[in-house]
Order: C-alpha cells, then sequence, then structure tokens
C-alpha cells in the first residue's frame, strides 16, 4: 500500500489532519511526506 499517494488523494477532502498526524506517528508516513501533504511541520 502506498500510504503517501493515498494520503495525497484522500487529504483534505476525505482524511482530515488528525488521521496524516496518525499515520506519521505509527510510523507509515515520514514527518517530510507530512509537510509535502498539508504544508505545515509535524508536531505530535
Amino acid at each position: 500500500m502506498d500510504v503517501l499517494a493515498l494520503a495525497k488523494k484522500y487529504y483534505p477532502l476525505l482524511w482530515d489532519i488528525s488521521r496524516i498526524k496518525t499515520l506519521v506517528a505509527a510510523g507509515k508516513l515520514p514527518a517530510a511526506d507530512y509537510k509535502t501533504i498539508t504544508g505545515e511541520d509535524y508536531t505530535a
């Protein structure tokens, strides 16, 4: 499963920012990709 592609496709229409944060916290999405997707720095 390509989590980055899914996140780009579904954020923000179907996935909210808390879901993206959860993926980073779980280690399924790098913090750098979080910034790419949301435009914000990741903070736990």
